[in-house]
């Protein structure tokens, strides 16, 4: 359980530090739709959904790649020009 804590607060600081804000901005309705599971992949309850997640903070390198996968956070080792070509079509 205090390790499920420490990685939710770890994903806190790399979201703060590496996330894609112009387009988490851009699509927040898919976003949600990606935290609460109500997407047609992988559709869920809400308290299954909160329970899914909660379960994913276990592994924390398993949440942060499908964030970078989906593109919600840049990945660890882009610069500035990389960035803004990665939002060139929002």
């Amino acid at each position: 359980m205090l390790q499920k804590l420490q990685n939710l607060f770890a994903l806190y600081k790399i979201i703060k530090a590496r996330g894609n804000m112009k387009l988490i901005r851009h699509s927040r309705k898919q976003l949600t739709g990606f935290i609460f599971c109500k997407n047609d992949l992988n559709r869920k309850p809400f308290f299954q959904a909160m329970l899914y997640w909660f379960n994913m903070l276990k592994g924390l390198d398993v949440l942060v790649w499908r964030l970078e996968t989906f593109g919600f956070l840049y990945g660890p080792n882009l610069n500035d020009e990389e960035k803004k070509k990665l939002n060139q079509y929002l």
